[in-house]
């Protein structure tokens, strides 16, 4: 704490580091993850849930963390848990990243597609906002995803492949493979294996698996075989 208050940042997340790899007990990995999430670091609180994961000690909700969207946001396109499974695989809520595309911000949208979205909201643009304000990028990223889910008539299947690949792609792999919308569940797993590009087709699955553990945590419920197969209805 007194690293961060002092201004090194980057020593700081050193040592949080080093401390998820050692301590042992939930508890303190859960201290540790508030500690970093009062400091406003986000980013760092969900490693330290990974690697905590990752050494095989069950964190629960630690691996899932709220609090980087604030109330202000408003993020009603997609709803609260769509906009936290985005984002977690996005960006792994590092509100400053910026990718070697120039996708930025927590939900990682690029600046042309962000000024359109601001423009229709009736917002002002601000580039620097989008890596500054979790809020603002909230906002927008949620406006984007309610636009791609009205695309595909509510599929989430769809709307994921088409966030990471590009929308006039997931459309070109409804050509090339069927449509998955209104076919059984055995159906759906079979057309996101046929996803050509790794990347994808492993993005899809794990936004999935964000989406059903956040409407858990937000709701108490899940339905991940409705989800695949009916979609937003």
């Amino acid at each position: 704490k007194r690293l961060q208050e002092a201004g090194y940042d980057r020593y700081a997340e050193t040592l949080y580091r080093d401390l998820a790899g050692q301590l042992t007990s939930p508890g303190e990995l859960a201290l540790l993850a508030v500690l970093a999430e009062k400091q406003g670091n986000h980013f760092m609180a969900l490693k330290i849930g990974k690697i905590a994961g990752a050494r095989g000690i069950d964190v629960g909700a630690l691996s899932h963390p709220l609090g980087v969207i604030p109330d202000s946001a408003d993020i009603s396109g997609s709803g609260k848990a769509l906009a936290y499974a985005i984002a977690r695989q996005e960006s792994e809520f590092n509100i400053g990243a910026v990718s070697s595309a120039g996708a930025r911000g927590l939900l990682q949208l690029m600046p042309g597609t962000a000024r359109q979205l601001a423009k229709k909201a009736g917002l002002q643009f601000s580039q620097t906002r989008l890596t500054t304000d979790a809020g603002y990028n909230a906002t927008l990223g949620s406006a984007f995803l309610g636009e791609q889910l009205d695309r595909f008539n509510g599929s989430y299947v769809l709307t994921f492949a088409g966030y990471n690949a590009g929308p006039n792609r997931a459309s070109q792999w409804v050509a090339r493979y069927g449509d998955p919308r209104g076919k059984d569940i055995d159906a759906v797993v079979d057309w996101i294996e046929r996803i050509p590009y790794t990347e994808t087709r492993s993005y899809v699955q794990r936004v999935m698996e964000n989406y059903e553990v956040y409407k858990m945590r937000i709701s108490g419920k899940y339905d991940i075989v409705g989800d695949l197969v009916n979609g937003r209805s």
